[in-house]
């Protein structure tokens, strides 16, 4: 389950969604708290920025109608130094915010980013404490509410992006490339083309038959005498 992999030692974590589901935030973070904390970890919604619950769930596309972005991060800040918060999500659909610096400004705050890519598949990146970062995708599936979850090895997205490069290789048609076609000729051009003499063909109609003809010119140093003739050859 996706709970496995958020709830740990992270306590702001940042949902990027890319699907639209921004309305269910509350009801998905309320299963994920469920399934790692118990049925008695109820997670309170963000409306007036001076919330202190142990679980709480911000709609930031919702607050920034009416908070600005610098309110927003000073509750982030303050959330972060509260003992009694535990955990902030903070949900974000980033083509409904109009301050494109916001979002990139949370995921500096954040010390977990979940990204929902689309319907199969979504990324997290971890901040640990000694300061590494671990970046991981994962297929999964949603129903009612539960995500069930699939590291994606590398192996697996390189084959993922042969499979995708093989069929739309295939799907290319080589006419199509230039203007230079081999076969498919029209009368006209098949007349043509018989006609056409090819160079190395050219020789036979001359009277030389080929042979190669020399005539040298007036200011030609020729030398008469064999370069070559101490050596008995």
């Amino acid at each position: 389950m996706l709970s496995n992999y958020l709830l740990n030692q992270q306590k702001i974590l940042l949902i990027k969604d890319h699907l639209g589901i921004e309305s269910t935030a509350l009801k998905v973070v309320t299963k994920w708290l469920c399934d790692g904390k118990g049925p008695e970890a109820v997670p309170e919604p963000v409306e007036s920025l001076t919330e202190q619950g142990p679980y709480l769930v911000a709609r930031i596309s919702k607050l920034a109608r009416t908070k600005t972005p610098r309110e927003l991060f000073q509750f982030v800040q303050r959330c972060k130094q509260n003992g009694s918060v535990q955990y902030l999500f903070l949900w974000a659909t980033e083509k409904n915010i109009s301050e494109k610096f916001l979002v990139p400004f949370l995921e500096h705050q954040s010390e977990l980013i979940v990204t929902l890519e689309d319907e199969r598949h979504l990324t997290i990146v971890v901040k640990k404490s000694g300061g590494s970062i671990s970046n991981k995708r994962y297929q999964y599936q949603l129903q009612e509410g539960c995500f069930s979850v699939k590291e994606l090895k590398k192996t697996d997205q390189s084959k993922g992006i042969s499979t995708s490069l093989d069929s739309s290789v295939a799907s290319i048609d080589p006419a199509s490339l230039g203007t230079f076609k081999i076969g498919n000729l029209k009368k006209e051009e098949q007349e043509a083309k018989e006609a056409l003499t090819l160079p190395f063909e050219f020789f036979k109609a001359t009277p030389e038959g080929g042979r190669v003809l020399y005539h040298p010119d007036a200011e030609d140093d020729l030398d008469e005498e064999d370069p070559d003739d101490d050596l008995l050859i």
